[in-house]
């Protein structure tokens, strides 16, 4: 009962937002490298990154000639491709704006952010404390310790809070009944609106919300 009380008071306090929140499609951006050089191609939002057609002959293998981070995609060694980086997806069967999906969406969202720690003044330049991360051009990729299934739970508002992370860095949320999509990238977990940096706690990790100074949660694997 606690838990729909402030999930009720949350999607009354985000639903009239929402009805003013535009829909943002997924950017279609071509990349090239020439003459071997290294090339970012800034983008308009930030979002999951796929490659959906290679142009050169030269390989574009991700995370040596190419990748993504929050700035753009970056090419180098003579890549030319074609990408897509798709909108930050809240909910399944991509409704994230539309009616009820979008108000549960943004409630389970809040959840998720209310269960951040205290902003650190780490700027993660060490790469999620893994030593073979790789060279820091290698922005999405994700170390063992990040890959698999995790829980979580939110003691201020008594919610369950579970993640699935994938090698490709993608996620699938789930914060009781809600179902959620997001992804890794460059040592910050995106989900709908919010981010947060990941530090590695254990076996598990700790999320801290970027601009949000206020409680904690540890995941552990399942």
């Amino acid at each position: 009962m606690h838990l729909q009380i402030k999930l009720l008071t949350c999607i009354a306090i985000v639903g009239a937002s929402l009805a003013s929140t535009p829909v943002i499609a997924d950017q279609n951006v071509t990349c090239k490298s020439r003459n071997h050089q290294y090339k970012m191609c800034r983008v308009d939002t930030h979002g999951y990154v796929r490659l959906v057609r290679e142009r050169s002959r030269a390989d574009c293998i991700q995370g040596r000639t190419w990748d993504y981070d929050r700035r753009g995609i970056w090419v180098d060694g003579n890549c030319w491709a074609d990408f897509v980086v798709e909108k930050r997806q809240h909910t399944n069967g991509h409704k994230d704006h539309n009616g009820k999906n979008a108000v549960a969406a943004t409630a389970a969202i809040a959840l998720i952010a209310a269960v951040a720690v205290a902003a650190s003044n780490n700027k993660h330049d060490d790469r999620y404390h893994d030593e073979d991360y790789g060279h820091s051009g290698h922005s999405s990729y994700l170390p063992g310790w990040m890959v698999g299934k995790f829980k979580g739970y939110n003691m201020q508002y008594g919610a369950n809070v579970k993640l699935v992370i994938s090698e490709d860095g993608r996620i699938k949320a789930h914060v009781e009944n809600t179902k959620l999509h997001g992804y890794v990238n460059d040592g910050r977990l995106y989900i709908g609106d919010a981010e947060f940096y990941i530090e590695r706690a254990g076996e598990g990790f700790n999320t801290v919300q970027i601009g949000n100074r206020s409680n904690k949660v540890h995941y552990s694997r399942f």
